[in-house]
């Protein structure tokens, strides 16, 4: 199989997997979460931090700075440490979620 062909099977089954709501819900979630891990390594180059140094003043380990670094948040109060740290705060909203049209839904 080309790399070309095995690519475009790899595309059909996302947008598959995008026309159910849980999914494109779970994917803007993941999106929002590397927006802030972009912000958190922005602001520790800009500060001219490494990994180790930002760990090591925050009391964590290199790795779970790489983690969240990564968008691997494990709770909000490590990642209000760190946004601190570096100059930010942490927001949390909730927001409705998305519903399906009554005549949809009778039909499921």
């Amino acid at each position: 199989m080309s790399n070309h062909s095995m690519l475009k099977r790899v595309e059909d089954h996302l947008r598959e997997k995008r026309r159910h709501p849980a999914f494109r819900e779970l994917q803007e979630l993941d999106e929002e979460k590397l927006k802030v891990a972009k912000v958190i390594v922005g602001a520790r180059i800009h500060r001219r931090l490494s990994q180790v140094a930002l760990a090591r003043r925050l009391g964590v380990t290199q790795q779970q700075v790489s983690k969240l670094e990564n968008g691997d948040f494990d709770n909000l109060a490590t990642l209000q440490k760190v946004l601190s740290l570096l100059g930010y705060q942490v927001r949390v909203s909730a927001v409705p979620l998305h519903r399906q049209p009554r005549a949809h839904a009778a039909q499921n």
